[in-house]
Order: structure tokens, then sequence, then C-alpha cells
């Protein structure tokens, strides 16, 4: 019973039995026996060999039905239950070197087979014989669609991910079960019809293969002549090197060990040392030209309006203000005419703001001057050359009249001392000097007042006109007017007002052109297209298993099947984050220098990434590499005997070695001859273990 990989931490598949020398005695004894019963040169009449239904270790019960998969009773088939293997095995009836119980194996005793088929109650055709009652070839059709007892037909399809037609598809169509079950048709192990069967058959795949319509005539499995060739030469590399490895996967907590180091030596195990080698590789994608982005331009206008002219043609070049088309817009018109009447009004209150300062900066003065205490003369005197209107009138009356109360009051008091005048009058003096003073007062705080309002009203009125030309002023330098042209703009005419020249933003090619004279134009159509064609962008898609070796920097060599002779180099720029959702691949852009000129956009040609450039790199033969599934694999040697598999994350292969990017360090040996072998002693340590299982089918 199989322990979990959880459960297996330092164990060792240890290979008991030497393997050379049992794939050549064991043979040999074999061939041997087998070449006595098949010639006839033994005197042992067939029935007494160590083979066939009397020999089986296990009691034959044909209640469970026939196995017409494997030639022999349910009872005894070790293929489809596998349960029955210890028990032929503690028996003693047991073939090593081909998984099966002796007494059923044909690859060693073909008579095995006829003892075997005289058991079948279908007896559908009888053994052809040679004359002397013994049988020499039990004639039955062949695993696959021939044996299927469901006629298989392409009138519904194929079932490309079953690998048959899928009339006789149980997986898809799991109706037809009984049907196969009830003709014997059925592997009980993998849940498949036995004639379906590759796990237990592998030969079915490539006979269900030849009937697939969409396979190519060449690459038909299962002929005769070279198709075992064809196999190998249709076998793609990269299907192995795939640099994925299942970080739950436990494999590499395994070891295989062999009982000695002869034993290794038999197996044929060879061995290599990790290095590092010279490689040169490439990644080669169909790719496409197109304009660099950043050094082209569409030229649209920015105002409707009519195309008045448009004399640049396609193919021009032109540089940085060139004049491109000329148009005549109302819109333009009506924002020039606006903004002539927003200077104006700028510059009549730019010049009331001005005169209105002017004035406060003298009433200012004037306060300064004529206090309560400062005499009347001396106040005309300093304010003679002031200006400040109606104001200077107020205050200096204010001025007047308190004078004239203090000097009233004065005479009155003199007069009441000398009892020439009255009290009454006195205090009557008194009482127009307070009055004169609060007069004063009043109209010193309203000239005060008044100056200032005056001033932020107009200071006001100046920020807004002057707010409302700057607005109208980047609306036209938007539209693309110069400040010279703005400056200019009260001496043109009604005509020209409404003139909108198209002008290029950008040095270049004139790579298109819409513009069309009479036409009427929106803002926003593209009427030029200029580009930069010193540099052109290199567009590919990549595959996201490439994605590891490629890096911005890379350099790219870049043929177009329609200019032979010529190659472009160019460097790797931008590798997309994005994957396409559909294609599965990202965008890939190199930047191709232009110097000659030949480069268009929309040729299409082939790139070739230059991963590595006759570089150093630590590499393997790529038949030290194996896959056990979800795992890329090297046996490292430990010693003569102990090995471990080793996960291993792969680069590039070329010339029969494959680049190591971690899991291995120069100097460390590997296994190339013989890796396969040691994966299979892997895999079959895995089987229940939920790591390496292999769904049927798949």
């Amino acid at each position: 019973m199989t322990r979990p990989l959880s459960q297996r931490r330092g164990i060792s598949l240890t290979i008991l039995m030497p393997v050379g020398l049992l794939l050549i005695s064991g043979c040999a004894e074999k061939g041997e026996r087998a070449s006595q019963t098949a010639g006839g040169s033994s005197a042992t009449p067939v029935a007494s060999l160590d083979i066939g239904p009397q020999a089986s270790a296990v009691a034959i019960d044909m209640s469970e039905g026939w196995c017409g998969g494997h030639g022999v009773p349910e009872s005894v088939c070790t293929r489809c239950n596998s349960s029955l293997v210890a028990a032929f095995k503690t028996a003693g009836d047991w073939c090593e070197e081909h998984d099966l119980p002796e007494s059923q194996c044909t690859n060693c005793n073909p008579a095995a087979g006829e003892l075997w088929a005289a058991l079948n109650p279908a007896g559908a055709t009888e053994p052809a014989g040679d004359g002397d009652g013994l049988a020499t070839e039990y004639a039955k059709p062949p695993l696959g669609p021939a044996s299927s007892p469901v006629t298989p037909s392409l009138d519904q399809g194929w079932c490309g991910g079953h690998g048959v037609p899928e009339s006789v598809c149980t997986r898809c169509n799991s109706s037809l079960i009984p049907t196969f079950q009830d003709a014997g048709d059925w592997c009980k192990e993998h849940d498949l019809p036995e004639s379906q069967c590759a796990v237990c058959n592998p030969e079915v795949a490539a006979a269900w293969a030849k009937l697939n319509p969409a396979a190519p005539k060449d690459d038909r499995r299962g002929d005769a002549a070279g198709g075992e060739s064809r196999a190998i030469r249709l076998e793609l590399n990269p299907r192995l090197l795939t640099g994925r490895n299942d970080s739950l996967c436990q494999v590499d907590r395994l070891q295989v060990r062999f009982v000695d180091a002869n034993t290794a030596r038999q197996a044929g195990i060879e061995t290599e040392v990790a290095q590092t080698r010279r490689l040169s590789s490439t990644i080669e994608r169909p790719a496409e030209v197109s304009f660099d982005q950043t050094r082209m331009v569409r030229i649209t206008p920015r105002l409707p309006g009519v195309v008045k002219d448009a004399s640049v043609e396609v193919g021009r070049t032109v540089q940085a203000g060139d004049l491109l088309a000329v148009l005549e817009s109302p819109t333009l018109g009506l924002t020039k005419s606006r903004y002539i009447r927003m200077r104006e009004e700028y510059l009549l209150a730019m010049a009331d703001y001005e005169r209105v300062g002017a004035i406060h900066q003298g009433t200012q003065l004037m306060l300064e001057v004529c206090t309560a205490s400062t005499p009347s003369e001396e106040v005309r005197r300093k304010l003679r050359d002031t200006r400040v209107g109606e104001a200077k009138s107020r205050l200096l009356q204010a001025h007047a009249a308190l004078e004239l109360a203090e000097t009233t009051l004065e005479r009155e008091r003199t007069l009441f001392e000398q009892e020439i005048s009255s009290e009454q009058d006195f205090q009557e003096a008194q009482s127009n000097l307070a009055a004169a003073e609060a007069g004063f007062q009043a109209a010193y705080e309203a000239v005060a007042f008044d100056s200032e309002r005056a001033r932020l009203a107009a200071l006001r009125t100046f920020n807004v006109a002057k707010s409302e030309l700057d607005a109208v002023a980047r609306e036209l330098s938007i539209l693309g007017l110069s400040d010279t042209q703005l400056a200019a703009l009260s001496s043109e005419s009604g005509v020209a007002l409404s003139r909108y020249e198209l002008r290029s933003p950008a040095a270049g090619r004139i790579v298109e052109r819409r513009a069309v004279v009479g036409e009427f134009v929106e803002q926003g159509d593209v009427l030029y297209t200029v580009a930069d064609l010193s540099t052109m962008w290199l567009m590919m898609d990549l595959r996201e298993r490439d994605l590891l070796q490629v890096r911005v920097g890379l350099p790219v060599l870049f043929t177009v099947d329609g200019l032979p002779g010529h190659a472009f180099d160019g460097v790797v720029s931008w590798i997309s984050s994005m994957v396409d959702d559909r294609t599965r691949t990202l965008k890939v852009r190199a930047d191709l220098p232009n110097e000659s000129g030949l480069l268009r956009a929309n040729m299409f040609g082939l790139a070739r990434i230059i991963v590595h450039d006759n570089d150093a790199v630590v590499s393997v033969s790529s038949e030290a590499v194996q896959t056990d599934g979800c795992c890329q694999l090297v046996f490292v040697k430990q010693n003569d005997t102990l090995f471990e598999p080793r996960k291993v994350s792969l680069g590039v292969s070329a010339n029969g070695h494959v680049e190591i990017l971690a899991g291995l360090t120069p100097g460390e040996t590997v296994v190339t001859v013989g890796s396969f072998l040691m994966k299979t002693e892997i895999l079959k340590s895995n089987i229940g273990a939920g790591c390496c299982d292999v769904e049927p089918g798949r």
C-alpha cells in the first residue's frame, strides 16, 4: 500500500533487482522457452508448459466475464484489477519485465495467448490452424475502432478533448456506457471502453487518431512505414521545457537508489556535469511596423469652419509652425470681436482707475494738511495745487466755519468779561463753536470715506474688465493666436477676423491629408497627420511562456519578406502589463531606427528577439530534463548508487542543451541517459499520492 507523499520524507526508491541482468538474462530465458514452444523444437506439449490457464496462480472465474482488451477472463486480469497483482507475485507467477503474470505474458510466451483464447466464451472466430491441430494465431479484431461494439461515425463530429468520434465518446455521452459494458468492452480500472483505453493499450490512440478528419495526412499515426519516426519528429521540444514547477509538489523529497554501482551501469545510466556553455537563442514572432506614437501628431482645427485653402500635399516635409490650411470660421470672428470690445473696456476702466487714484492721493494729502488747528491761510497755501474736486470745497468750507466760530467766541468772551456783551451772547457763541467743530469733523470723515469708496469702485471695475479680457485672450490663445496677433486685432478688417490658420505643431512628414477645399469641418476633425519617420515602432504579440526570457533592452532583428537583403536592428522598449483575454498574449514594442526611410507603417514581417547571443549560461543536455506532469526535473548524482530529483527552472534551449535558470549549479552531475527510467520509478511511487496522478484520457 502506497503511503501519502507527505509521510514519505527521505524515502528512497530502491531498484531491488539488477536491471541490466533482468533485461538480459530474463529475456534470454523466456525467449528460449518461447522459441521452443513456437518452433516445436521441444518435446514438451504446449499444455504442459508453465503458461496458460492451467498455470494461473489465481483461480479462474468465468462468471465475471471476459476481458476482450487483454484476452483473459476478468477474474485474472491484473491490468483491469491491480489488487490481483499481489496474489500472482506471491505465487511466483509474475513477469517483472512486462509487468504481467508469467502465465499470461504473450511477449515471453506467444503460445499463452492461444491457450487463454480457448476459454473465450464469445468464440466468434475460430483460431486459424496449421493442420496439426495447434493454433498459431487467434484471429480477432485489433483494439480500437475495429473492436468497438458501437460503430464509429463522424456524423456528430470529432471529440478533440478525448481523441475519438463524438458518436462513441462515453465521457461526453454517458448513455453509451451500457452498450459497451454489455458487449464486454469496458475497462473498469479507468472507466473507459477497452477499445479506447490508451492507458492500458497505448496503441489504440494511434488507431483512433487515423479517423480524425482534421489531422494532417502526414501525421496519421499507426502507419506501418515510418510511423514511429514521424511521431518522434513531430514531438515539440517546448512541450517538455515549460519551465513550470508546482510549488506544492514534494517530488524532490524522494530519492532513487540502486542496489550497487554495477546495477546502475547495467541499467544504462549515463551522466554529465552541468557547466557553463555559450548559447545563442532567439524568440521569433510575427511583427508589424507602426508610427512612433510619441513622434506623431494628428492636426485638427480647434473650431468649426469652411476650408478655404489646403495646398500642402501628402509626403511633404514640414517644420513646426508651417501653415497647412486656412479656414473661414464665424466662431473665430465673434471671439475676436469680443476680445476687441473687452480690451476697450479694459483700457477705459484702467484710465478711470488711474484718475480716481490720483484724486484719492490728493484727498489723503488734504486730510493730512487740513486739521482743526491749522490756520486757514496755511491750508489754502499748501492745497493750492492739489486737485481733489468737490471734496476740497466741502472740507475748506467746514474749516472756515470752524475758524469763524472760534474767532467769534473769543470776541464774545472779551466783551462779556468787560460787561459790554450779555451772557446770552457769550453762550450763543460757545454753541456756534461746538456746531462748527461737529460740522468740520463730519465733513472731514465724509471726504475720507467718499474718496476710499470711489477708489475701491474703480479698482473693482478695472479688475473685472481685466479678468474678462484675459479670459477672451486665453480662448484665442488656445485657438492658436500669438500675443503679436492679439495685439494686431484692432487693425484687422472684418474678413480677416474670421480667418483661421491651421499650422503644424511639430516637424515631420505629412503622412495623411483629409482637408478638402470648400468642405465644412467640425472642431476635432483630423485634417492632417504629421509623423517623424526617423524612428518607427515594431509591435508583436508575446506568448505568456516567453515572458520570463524577454526584458526591456534586448536586441531585436526585423526582416520583411518584401525587402530581401535588408534587416533592421532595434531594441525592446516596452512590455505590456496586461494579457489579452482572448489570445492570451501580451504586447511587446521595439524601437527601430529608420535612417534609410525604408520602413513603412503597417509593414508585416518576422521579429527575432535575441535572448542570448553567444552568452555564457548554465546548461545541461535536453535529455537530462524530465517532467513528471507538474514539475521539471533533473536527477542529480549524489554517489554511484544514489540520485535525487531536483526541480529546475528552465530558460531557452539550443543545440541540444537547455538553459537552467535556477535549481542547479555548475559542477553538479546529472543523469542524461536513464533519466526517463528514474522518472518512471518516481511516478510509480506517487500513484495514489495525489501529486502526479494522471487522469485517464488526458
